[in-house]
């Protein structure tokens, strides 16, 4: 896996990544942030027939209010959440804004100090 040289502004910025168990490019992505120590938080919206309350439901309906921002727009895991110092968020799906996990870590470049 690549590594680029970019160190969040964590001062401004927060990450936080929507992800199911069963996306190949959900573990790619996460693997790709540690690896390029970047602080992130994981929400993962996979549905557990077990336990429909649990937290996984609740990040399930975040993730479906946040795909309502969005009419006309199919987002996808994994969803790159970037919440701004002001409180305003900026939203990154895959098959939208990229396609492979590598073009995901380069959008947080913009981030960056």
């Amino acid at each position: 896996m690549k590594t680029v040289n970019m160190k969040l502004d964590t001062t401004k910025y927060k990450v936080t990544i929507y992800t199911e168990a069963t996306c190949p490019g959900c573990a790619e992505l996460k693997s790709l942030l540690k690896d390029n120590s970047i602080p992130f938080f994981e929400k993962n919206i996979t549905k557990d027939q077990k336990n429909l309350n649990g937290p996984e439901a609740d990040n399930r309906w975040e993730f479906i209010d946040i795909t309502r921002e969005y009419p006309g727009e199919t987002l996808l895991v994994p969803l790159i959440a970037v919440e701004h110092i002001d409180g305003n968020t900026t939203h990154h799906s895959a098959n939208y804004d990229f396609d492979e996990a590598q073009e995901g870590l380069e959008l947080l470049k913009q981030y960056s100090i």
